[in-house]
């Protein structure tokens, strides 16, 4: 949009405005921030009026419609109106709101030109806006059966990620959905296009610094404090780490622009059941198959659930899968003999209490 149009658009809806009675060219101005930009509520508007906040949107409904008929007659904001129509056709019918503002007048604040395109399309009763809500940012569509069908897209594509529990690539979603039979809001095949206007408009789905896609209130897409943090540096990199590492690690990817303490890391890690201490300040994840415990613990363990006398090199190759300590370390608690007994073929197995 020049700005040629957009100065149009502005002083022809403050000239619509105009025709109203004061009162209701007031509350009309106020509801959507024509004078400086900033919308105010039914409430705040009726406390100063004395009003309740029904009669205020009962006063606002009215306005609207009697300007959407003499809007018809304005040629220029007729084709403003349907260009606008026509971009958002362009984009698959949906658009978060900031992204059309952006793309229409360079600008995705709350200005007074902004305020004017919306009061602009809203007049048209054609284009659907809906409005900013716990589950999505505030969007247009091209209209109500555009909104509904994304809306049941999105539905669907949060409970894939629901089922399988997991952060994907953009590749993995949008295989997953076209595997599902996911289509996009503009029926055609689910691609990377509608995935990037779901995470433009939809609160429950997000991006991790990875790129990596799921729900938002997941701690892998939406780390709240250290540990999770470090749950999710630890996901990347896929080995154990020293503590002081995993604070580097959470300092480099600057999550939030919070620096992380390296002994508050060691503190937080060893309180949590997902990391395992699997040597001298060094941490694993749980969920890759480490034990908890020391390395007496392990070794009773494995003897234990294999119920097999095993050989010193079995020992040690078994413990090392879950603990990364020395073979010292576990020939030394082999020398217990009040839990392991060493027959003459050299094997070990527990001693029976």
């Amino acid at each position: 949009m020049a700005q040629t149009d957009i100065r149009t658009l502005t002083r022809t809806v403050a000239a619509l405005v105009k025709t109203l009675s004061p009162r209701n060219r007031d509350i009309v101005s106020r509801r959507f921030g024509l004078k400086a930009g900033n919308k105010e509520t039914l409430e705040s508007i009726g406390k100063s009026y004395g009003i309740t906040r029904e009669r205020v949107r009962q006063i606002e409904e009215f306005s609207l419609t009697q300007l959407a008929k003499a809007a018809g007659d304005h040629k220029d904001l007729a084709r403003l109106v349907q260009s606008v129509r026509e971009f958002i056709g362009k984009e698959g019918g949906v658009i978060r709101e900031r992204t059309l503002f952006k793309q229409l007048t360079g600008n995705d604040k709350d200005t007074v030109n902004n305020a004017s395109l919306v009061f602009a399309l809203t007049l048209d009763r054609q284009l659907h806006r809906s409005s900013e809500s716990d589950r999505f940012h505030a969007f247009w569509a091209t209209d109500i059966r555009q909104d509904e069908t994304f809306g049941r897209m999105v539905t669907a594509l949060a409970s894939s990620f629901k089922e399988a529990s997991v952060a994907q690539s953009i590749n993995q979603t949008v295989a997953g959905a076209s595997g599902r039979g996911l289509t996009g809001y503009d029926g055609t095949p689910f691609d990377e296009r509608h995935l990037e206007t779901v995470l433009s408009i939809c609160k429950e789905v997000g991006t991790n610094i990875y790129g990596q896609i799921g729900l938002s209130v997941w701690p892998e897409i939406r780390p709240k404090g250290v540990r999770d943090k470090a749950y999710l540096v630890m996901k990347k990199i896929a080995a154990p780490q020293h503590f002081k590492d995993i604070a580097k690690l959470i300092n480099v990817a600057k999550f939030d622009g919070k620096k992380v303490n390296v002994q508050t890391v060691h503190n937080e890690l060893i309180k949590d059941n997902r990391f395992i201490l699997v040597g001298r300040g060094l941490y694993a994840l749980a969920e890759w198959g480490y034990r908890s415990g020391t390395v007496k613990d392990v070794l009773t363990d494995i003897l234990k659930n294999d119920k097999v006398p095993m050989d010193r090199a079995q020992l040690v190759a078994k413990v090392s899968e879950v603990r990364m300590v020395k073979e010292n370390t576990i020939l030394l608690n082999l020398q217990d003999s009040s839990t392991f007994v060493r027959n003459a073929q050299g094997h070990y197995t527990l001693r029976k209490k």
